[in-house]
Protein backbone atom coordinates (compact mmCIF):
# COMPACT_ATOMS: atom_id res chain seq x y z
CA UNK A 1 0.00 0.00 0.00
CA UNK A 2 1.19 3.41 -0.86
CA UNK A 3 2.90 5.88 1.86
CA UNK A 4 1.10 9.06 0.97
CA UNK A 5 -2.90 9.52 0.88
CA UNK A 6 -3.68 9.80 -2.78
CA UNK A 7 -6.78 11.95 -4.27
CA UNK A 8 -8.00 9.43 -6.24
CA UNK A 9 -7.59 8.36 -9.73
CA UNK A 10 -9.46 9.86 -12.59
CA UNK A 11 -11.94 11.72 -10.89
CA UNK A 12 -12.07 12.96 -7.09
CA UNK A 13 -14.40 10.73 -5.71
CA UNK A 14 -12.50 7.41 -6.32
CA UNK A 15 -9.72 6.53 -3.84
CA UNK A 16 -7.79 3.13 -2.26
CA UNK A 17 -10.05 0.55 -1.09
CA UNK A 18 -8.22 -2.22 1.68
CA UNK A 19 -10.59 -5.46 1.87
CA UNK A 20 -9.87 -7.64 5.14
CA UNK A 21 -10.63 -10.88 5.14
CA UNK A 22 -9.84 -13.80 7.91
CA UNK A 23 -8.95 -16.31 4.87
CA UNK A 24 -5.45 -17.34 2.91
CA UNK A 25 -7.75 -15.65 -0.46
CA UNK A 26 -7.32 -18.01 -2.46
CA UNK A 27 -9.13 -19.17 -5.73
CA UNK A 28 -10.66 -22.00 -5.14
CA UNK A 29 -11.74 -20.26 -1.75
CA UNK A 30 -15.75 -20.04 -0.68
CA UNK A 31 -15.16 -16.07 -0.45
CA UNK A 32 -13.16 -16.04 -2.93
CA UNK A 33 -15.34 -15.07 -5.80
CA UNK A 34 -17.59 -12.74 -4.39
CA UNK A 35 -14.19 -10.74 -2.64
CA UNK A 36 -12.47 -10.41 -5.96
CA UNK A 37 -15.43 -9.52 -8.33
CA UNK A 38 -16.02 -6.82 -6.50
CA UNK A 39 -12.17 -5.68 -6.17
CA UNK A 40 -12.14 -6.13 -10.53
CA UNK A 41 -15.71 -4.20 -10.13
CA UNK A 42 -13.72 -1.29 -8.14
CA UNK A 43 -10.42 -1.76 -10.26
CA UNK A 44 -12.11 -1.48 -13.77
CA UNK A 45 -13.87 2.24 -12.40
CA UNK A 46 -10.65 3.67 -11.58
CA UNK A 47 -10.21 2.49 -7.48
CA UNK A 48 -7.03 1.14 -6.65
CA UNK A 49 -7.79 -1.88 -4.68
CA UNK A 50 -5.52 -4.41 -1.98
CA UNK A 51 -6.58 -7.33 -0.52
CA UNK A 52 -5.35 -7.52 3.46
CA UNK A 53 -5.88 -11.66 4.19
CA UNK A 54 -5.01 -14.38 6.83
CA UNK A 55 -2.52 -16.29 5.26
CA UNK A 56 -4.05 -19.69 7.64
CA UNK A 57 -1.73 -22.16 6.49
CA UNK A 58 1.71 -20.15 7.37
CA UNK A 59 2.66 -21.47 3.88
CA UNK A 60 1.87 -18.67 1.26
CA UNK A 61 3.76 -15.47 0.20
CA UNK A 62 3.74 -12.67 2.40
CA UNK A 63 2.82 -10.34 -0.47
CA UNK A 64 1.78 -11.14 -3.92
CA UNK A 65 -0.84 -10.19 -6.79
CA UNK A 66 -3.91 -13.09 -7.56
CA UNK A 67 -5.97 -12.52 -10.83
CA UNK A 68 -4.27 -8.32 -10.97
CA UNK A 69 -5.44 -8.15 -7.70
CA UNK A 70 -2.34 -7.21 -4.98
CA UNK A 71 -3.20 -9.18 -1.20
CA UNK A 72 -0.75 -8.56 1.53
CA UNK A 73 -0.62 -11.61 3.97
CA UNK A 74 -0.77 -11.55 7.94
CA UNK A 75 0.45 -15.11 8.88
CA UNK A 76 -1.44 -16.67 11.86
CA UNK A 77 -1.57 -20.33 11.82
CA UNK A 78 -4.74 -21.59 12.81
CA UNK A 79 -7.37 -24.19 11.11
CA UNK A 80 -10.93 -24.16 10.32
CA UNK A 81 -14.31 -24.85 11.97
CA UNK A 82 -12.71 -25.71 15.11
CA UNK A 83 -15.33 -23.77 17.60
CA UNK A 84 -14.70 -20.44 19.32
CA UNK A 85 -12.40 -20.93 21.64
CA UNK A 86 -9.80 -22.27 19.38
CA UNK A 87 -10.62 -19.47 17.15
CA UNK A 88 -10.58 -17.10 19.23
CA UNK A 89 -6.37 -16.13 20.32
CA UNK A 90 -5.87 -16.62 16.11
CA UNK A 91 -8.16 -14.29 15.56
CA UNK A 92 -7.47 -11.40 18.30
CA UNK A 93 -4.02 -11.72 17.05
CA UNK A 94 -4.59 -11.64 13.37
CA UNK A 95 -6.86 -8.53 14.61
CA UNK A 96 -3.98 -6.74 16.55
CA UNK A 97 -1.20 -7.34 13.51
CA UNK A 98 -3.87 -6.14 11.08
CA UNK A 99 -4.38 -3.02 13.39
CA UNK A 100 -0.95 -2.34 13.49
CA UNK A 101 -0.35 -2.37 10.19
CA UNK A 102 -3.63 -0.24 8.60
CA UNK A 103 -2.62 2.37 10.86
CA UNK A 104 0.30 3.23 9.04
CA UNK A 105 -1.32 2.09 5.84
CA UNK A 106 -3.04 5.45 3.65
CA UNK A 107 -6.42 4.43 2.41
CA UNK A 108 -9.75 6.14 1.43
CA UNK A 109 -12.47 3.16 2.51
CA UNK A 110 -11.78 -0.41 4.05
CA UNK A 111 -13.82 -3.04 3.78
CA UNK A 112 -14.24 -5.97 6.18
CA UNK A 113 -15.40 -9.22 4.61
CA UNK A 114 -17.82 -10.97 7.11
CA UNK A 115 -18.51 -10.61 11.12
CA UNK A 116 -15.09 -12.13 12.68
CA UNK A 117 -13.20 -8.73 11.06
CA UNK A 118 -15.88 -6.63 11.52
CA UNK A 119 -15.12 -5.21 15.27
CA UNK A 120 -11.66 -4.86 13.56
CA UNK A 121 -12.93 -2.35 11.05
CA UNK A 122 -14.67 -0.38 14.09
CA UNK A 123 -11.62 0.04 15.65
CA UNK A 124 -9.58 1.15 12.65
CA UNK A 125 -12.53 3.83 12.48
CA UNK A 126 -11.52 4.88 15.51
CA UNK A 127 -7.96 5.33 15.13
CA UNK A 128 -7.93 6.66 11.34
CA UNK A 129 -11.69 8.59 11.01
CA UNK A 130 -11.71 6.28 7.77
CA UNK A 131 -15.11 4.96 6.49
CA UNK A 132 -15.91 1.21 6.80
CA UNK A 133 -18.00 -0.92 4.70
CA UNK A 134 -19.09 -4.12 6.67
CA UNK A 135 -20.10 -6.75 3.27
CA UNK A 136 -22.45 -9.42 5.54
CA UNK A 137 -21.73 -12.41 3.26
CA UNK A 138 -23.26 -14.83 5.47
CA UNK A 139 -27.16 -14.11 7.06
CA UNK A 140 -26.75 -16.11 10.20
CA UNK A 141 -23.11 -15.41 11.10
CA UNK A 142 -21.80 -18.51 13.16
CA UNK A 143 -24.96 -20.54 13.07
CA UNK A 144 -22.81 -23.80 11.90
CA UNK A 145 -21.66 -24.07 15.91
CA UNK A 146 -22.21 -26.75 17.58
CA UNK A 147 -25.55 -27.12 19.94
CA UNK A 148 -23.17 -26.78 22.96
CA UNK A 149 -21.95 -23.22 22.21
CA UNK A 150 -25.04 -21.41 20.77
CA UNK A 151 -25.85 -19.51 23.97
CA UNK A 152 -22.76 -17.33 22.92
CA UNK A 153 -24.78 -16.14 19.68
CA UNK A 154 -27.01 -13.84 21.03
CA UNK A 155 -23.94 -11.71 22.07
CA UNK A 156 -22.40 -11.80 19.00
CA UNK A 157 -25.57 -10.92 17.07
CA UNK A 158 -26.35 -8.28 19.75
CA UNK A 159 -22.70 -7.29 18.71
CA UNK A 160 -23.39 -7.54 14.92
CA UNK A 161 -25.97 -5.27 15.01
CA UNK A 162 -24.39 -2.29 17.54
CA UNK A 163 -21.16 -2.29 15.03
CA UNK A 164 -23.17 -2.29 11.79
CA UNK A 165 -24.87 0.74 13.29
CA UNK A 166 -21.80 2.59 13.94
CA UNK A 167 -19.81 1.66 10.48
CA UNK A 168 -21.27 3.32 7.43
CA UNK A 169 -22.92 0.87 5.42
CA UNK A 170 -23.06 -2.33 5.03
CA UNK A 171 -23.75 -4.79 1.73
CA UNK A 172 -25.72 -7.78 1.87
CA UNK A 173 -26.45 -11.07 -0.19
CA UNK A 174 -30.30 -10.87 -0.27
CA UNK A 175 -33.66 -9.13 0.49
CA UNK A 176 -33.60 -11.23 4.44
CA UNK A 177 -30.32 -9.27 5.17
CA UNK A 178 -31.71 -6.34 3.86
CA UNK A 179 -34.46 -6.29 6.25
CA UNK A 180 -32.50 -7.53 8.81
CA UNK A 181 -30.20 -5.10 9.40
CA UNK A 182 -32.81 -2.32 8.80
CA UNK A 183 -34.55 -2.95 11.61
CA UNK A 184 -31.70 -3.30 13.45
CA UNK A 185 -31.09 0.56 12.48
CA UNK A 186 -28.29 0.70 9.98
CA UNK A 187 -29.02 3.22 7.46
CA UNK A 188 -27.05 2.51 5.12
CA UNK A 189 -28.01 -1.25 3.30
CA UNK A 190 -27.39 -1.93 -0.36
CA UNK A 191 -27.91 -5.60 -1.69
CA UNK A 192 -25.24 -6.70 -3.82
CA UNK A 193 -25.96 -10.46 -5.44
CA UNK A 194 -23.38 -12.78 -5.57
CA UNK A 195 -23.72 -12.82 -9.05
CA UNK A 196 -20.49 -14.33 -11.27
CA UNK A 197 -18.02 -12.27 -13.38
CA UNK A 198 -19.37 -11.95 -17.26
CA UNK A 199 -16.36 -14.26 -18.42
CA UNK A 200 -17.64 -17.05 -15.93
CA UNK A 201 -21.41 -17.01 -17.54
CA UNK A 202 -22.90 -18.36 -20.71
CA UNK A 203 -24.11 -15.98 -23.09
CA UNK A 204 -26.13 -19.04 -25.28
CA UNK A 205 -26.55 -22.69 -24.53
CA UNK A 206 -24.29 -24.87 -26.41
CA UNK A 207 -26.57 -27.56 -28.47
CA UNK A 208 -24.28 -30.17 -27.96
CA UNK A 209 -25.07 -30.77 -24.63
CA UNK A 210 -28.64 -31.36 -25.08
CA UNK A 211 -27.05 -34.26 -27.23
CA UNK A 212 -25.68 -36.31 -24.32
CA UNK A 213 -26.79 -39.44 -23.95
CA UNK A 214 -25.58 -39.73 -20.01
CA UNK A 215 -27.46 -37.58 -17.37
CA UNK A 216 -24.83 -35.68 -14.88
CA UNK A 217 -25.86 -34.29 -11.87
CA UNK A 218 -23.83 -32.08 -10.05
CA UNK A 219 -22.38 -29.69 -7.03
CA UNK A 220 -19.91 -27.62 -6.99
CA UNK A 221 -18.42 -25.90 -3.98
CA UNK A 222 -16.82 -26.20 -0.35
CA UNK A 223 -18.19 -29.59 1.27
CA UNK A 224 -17.98 -29.60 5.18
CA UNK A 225 -20.22 -30.89 7.30
CA UNK A 226 -24.44 -30.68 7.72
CA UNK A 227 -24.56 -28.84 4.48
CA UNK A 228 -26.80 -31.31 2.73
CA UNK A 229 -23.98 -34.18 1.35
CA UNK A 230 -25.18 -37.42 2.68
CA UNK A 231 -28.93 -36.16 1.35
CA UNK A 232 -27.52 -35.81 -2.19
CA UNK A 233 -24.90 -39.09 -2.08
CA UNK A 234 -28.35 -40.67 -0.86
CA UNK A 235 -30.66 -39.70 -3.48
CA UNK A 236 -27.84 -40.27 -6.05
CA UNK A 237 -26.78 -43.76 -4.51
CA UNK A 238 -31.00 -44.66 -4.77
CA UNK A 239 -31.51 -43.34 -8.35
CA UNK A 240 -28.12 -44.88 -9.61
CA UNK A 241 -29.98 -48.29 -8.91
CA UNK A 242 -32.69 -47.68 -11.51
CA UNK A 243 -30.42 -45.61 -13.89
CA UNK A 244 -27.22 -47.04 -14.35
CA UNK A 245 -25.99 -44.15 -16.82
CA UNK A 246 -26.21 -41.22 -14.29
CA UNK A 247 -23.50 -39.80 -13.46
CA UNK A 248 -22.62 -37.41 -10.04
CA UNK A 249 -19.95 -34.87 -10.35
CA UNK A 250 -18.54 -33.22 -7.36
CA UNK A 251 -16.12 -30.40 -6.94
CA UNK A 252 -14.90 -28.59 -4.24
CA UNK A 253 -12.62 -28.43 -1.21
CA UNK A 254 -13.49 -30.90 1.45
CA UNK A 255 -12.58 -29.28 4.53
CA UNK A 256 -10.34 -31.30 7.57
CA UNK A 257 -12.86 -32.34 9.90
CA UNK A 258 -15.21 -34.13 7.21
CA UNK A 259 -12.48 -35.74 5.04
CA UNK A 260 -13.15 -39.25 6.14
CA UNK A 261 -16.77 -39.11 6.33
CA UNK A 262 -17.19 -37.72 2.66
CA UNK A 263 -14.70 -39.97 1.45
CA UNK A 264 -16.28 -42.99 2.77
CA UNK A 265 -20.03 -41.77 1.44
CA UNK A 266 -18.37 -41.80 -2.03
CA UNK A 267 -16.43 -45.03 -1.90
CA UNK A 268 -19.41 -47.41 -3.28
CA UNK A 269 -20.20 -45.28 -6.04
CA UNK A 270 -16.32 -44.57 -7.69
CA UNK A 271 -16.99 -45.57 -10.99
CA UNK A 272 -20.23 -43.19 -11.05
CA UNK A 273 -18.74 -40.31 -9.00
CA UNK A 274 -16.12 -37.93 -10.25
CA UNK A 275 -14.76 -36.17 -7.73
CA UNK A 276 -12.15 -33.11 -8.95
CA UNK A 277 -11.33 -31.54 -5.48
CA UNK A 278 -10.51 -28.17 -5.45
CA UNK A 279 -10.83 -25.94 -8.43
CA UNK A 280 -10.18 -22.60 -9.25
CA UNK A 281 -13.51 -19.97 -9.84
CA UNK A 282 -11.89 -19.89 -14.02
CA UNK A 283 -12.28 -23.38 -14.01
CA UNK A 284 -16.34 -23.02 -13.46
CA UNK A 285 -17.72 -22.75 -16.80
CA UNK A 286 -15.90 -25.69 -17.56
CA UNK A 287 -17.62 -27.73 -14.98
CA UNK A 288 -21.19 -26.73 -15.40
CA UNK A 289 -20.73 -27.15 -18.63
CA UNK A 290 -19.89 -30.66 -17.92
CA UNK A 291 -23.72 -30.95 -15.73
CA UNK A 292 -26.93 -31.37 -16.99
CA UNK A 293 -28.48 -30.57 -13.40
CA UNK A 294 -27.34 -28.81 -10.17
CA UNK A 295 -28.14 -31.03 -7.00
CA UNK A 296 -28.27 -27.52 -4.27
CA UNK A 297 -29.43 -29.65 -1.75
CA UNK A 298 -29.46 -27.99 1.72
CA UNK A 299 -31.04 -28.87 5.24
CA UNK A 300 -33.04 -25.78 6.01
CA UNK A 301 -30.89 -25.39 8.98
CA UNK A 302 -30.03 -22.28 10.86
CA UNK A 303 -26.89 -21.60 9.11
CA UNK A 304 -28.70 -22.45 5.00
CA UNK A 305 -32.21 -21.23 5.95
CA UNK A 306 -31.96 -17.63 4.65
CA UNK A 307 -28.98 -17.92 2.57
CA UNK A 308 -29.23 -17.53 -1.41
CA UNK A 309 -25.95 -19.45 -2.37
CA UNK A 310 -23.70 -18.75 -5.26
CA UNK A 311 -24.36 -21.94 -6.42
CA UNK A 312 -27.31 -21.12 -7.63
CA UNK A 313 -26.69 -17.97 -9.32
CA UNK A 314 -23.88 -19.64 -10.94
CA UNK A 315 -26.12 -22.49 -12.27
CA UNK A 316 -28.16 -20.50 -13.33
CA UNK A 317 -25.61 -17.98 -15.21
CA UNK A 318 -24.21 -21.26 -17.27
CA UNK A 319 -27.45 -22.37 -17.98
CA UNK A 320 -27.87 -25.35 -15.99
CA UNK A 321 -31.16 -26.26 -14.15
CA UNK A 322 -31.75 -26.92 -10.37
CA UNK A 323 -32.57 -29.37 -7.99
CA UNK A 324 -33.03 -27.55 -4.57
CA UNK A 325 -34.07 -27.00 -1.68
CA UNK A 326 -36.14 -23.72 -0.81
CA UNK A 327 -33.81 -21.75 1.18
CA UNK A 328 -33.34 -17.89 1.19
CA UNK A 329 -36.63 -17.75 -0.71
CA UNK A 330 -35.15 -19.34 -4.11
CA UNK A 331 -38.00 -21.79 -4.45
CA UNK A 332 -40.79 -19.89 -5.57
CA UNK A 333 -38.28 -17.97 -7.73
CA UNK A 334 -37.73 -21.39 -9.06
CA UNK A 335 -41.16 -22.21 -9.47
CA UNK A 336 -42.46 -19.22 -10.83
CA UNK A 337 -39.00 -19.39 -13.37
CA UNK A 338 -39.57 -22.83 -14.51
CA UNK A 339 -35.96 -23.33 -13.90
CA UNK A 340 -35.48 -26.20 -11.98
CA UNK A 341 -37.47 -28.48 -9.44
CA UNK A 342 -37.86 -27.84 -5.45
CA UNK A 343 -37.34 -30.57 -3.24
CA UNK A 344 -37.66 -31.32 0.77
CA UNK A 345 -34.47 -32.30 1.84
CA UNK A 346 -35.77 -34.42 4.67
CA UNK A 347 -37.22 -37.14 2.10
CA UNK A 348 -34.55 -38.73 0.47
CA UNK A 349 -37.70 -40.07 -2.11
CA UNK A 350 -38.92 -36.67 -3.15
CA UNK A 351 -34.98 -35.75 -4.64
CA UNK A 352 -35.29 -39.20 -6.30
CA UNK A 353 -38.43 -38.38 -7.75
CA UNK A 354 -37.32 -34.71 -8.68
CA UNK A 355 -34.19 -36.78 -10.36
CA UNK A 356 -35.92 -39.22 -12.43
CA UNK A 357 -38.28 -36.63 -13.89
CA UNK A 358 -34.92 -34.72 -15.19
CA UNK A 359 -33.50 -38.00 -16.21
CA UNK A 360 -36.67 -39.33 -18.65
CA UNK A 361 -37.69 -35.33 -19.59
CA UNK A 362 -35.02 -34.44 -21.89
CA UNK A 363 -37.51 -32.01 -22.88
CA UNK A 364 -38.48 -30.32 -19.46
CA UNK A 365 -34.66 -30.42 -18.80
CA UNK A 366 -33.90 -28.41 -22.14
CA UNK A 367 -36.99 -25.92 -21.19
CA UNK A 368 -35.54 -25.61 -18.00
CA UNK A 369 -31.98 -24.76 -19.00
CA UNK A 370 -32.97 -21.99 -21.50
CA UNK A 371 -35.51 -20.87 -18.46
CA UNK A 372 -32.65 -20.28 -16.29
CA UNK A 373 -29.87 -18.67 -18.50
CA UNK A 374 -32.57 -16.25 -19.46
CA UNK A 375 -33.63 -15.57 -15.70
CA UNK A 376 -29.54 -15.01 -15.22
CA UNK A 377 -29.24 -12.48 -17.80
CA UNK A 378 -32.85 -10.61 -17.07
CA UNK A 379 -33.28 -10.79 -13.52
CA UNK A 380 -29.37 -11.34 -11.69
CA UNK A 381 -27.84 -8.85 -14.44
CA UNK A 382 -24.55 -8.74 -13.28
CA UNK A 383 -23.70 -4.62 -15.23
CA UNK A 384 -26.80 -3.52 -13.63
CA UNK A 385 -25.27 -5.02 -9.67
CA UNK A 386 -22.14 -3.80 -10.72
CA UNK A 387 -23.11 -0.25 -11.42
CA UNK A 388 -25.14 -0.24 -7.89
CA UNK A 389 -22.12 -1.18 -6.33
CA UNK A 390 -20.06 1.37 -8.09
CA UNK A 391 -22.69 3.82 -6.52
CA UNK A 392 -22.51 2.70 -2.82
CA UNK A 393 -18.90 3.03 -2.96
CA UNK A 394 -18.84 6.86 -4.45
CA UNK A 395 -21.74 7.47 -1.74
CA UNK A 396 -19.95 6.55 1.72
CA UNK A 397 -16.44 7.54 0.18
CA UNK A 398 -18.45 11.19 -0.01
CA UNK A 399 -19.54 10.47 3.67
CA UNK A 400 -16.20 9.84 4.56
CA UNK A 401 -14.75 13.29 3.36
CA UNK A 402 -17.09 15.50 4.56
CA UNK A 403 -16.52 13.85 8.24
Amino acid sequence: MASRRGRGIGCEMKGRVVKVVYQTYLPYQGRYPRISGQAKILQENGFEVVILACDREGTHPPQEVVEGIPVQRIPVQTGEMRGPLRQLFPLLLFWIRALKMLRTWQFDLLHCHNLDVLPLGYLVKLCTGRPVLFDAHEPDYYALWPERWRFLLSFLYALERTLARRVDGVSVTNEYQVQKYRKAGVRHVELIGNYPLPHLRLSELPVEKFARETVTFGRLGTIYPAAGFEETIAAFRQISLSYPQVRLLLAGRVVENYQQTFFQLIQSLQDRVEFIGAYPAEKMPELYHRMDVSLLVYPRSPWFRHITPRKFFDSLANGVPVIMTDIGGLGKCIQAHNCGLVVNEEEIESIVQAMRRLIEDKGLRKTMAHNALHLAQTEFDWQAMARRYVTFQHRLLAQGRKA
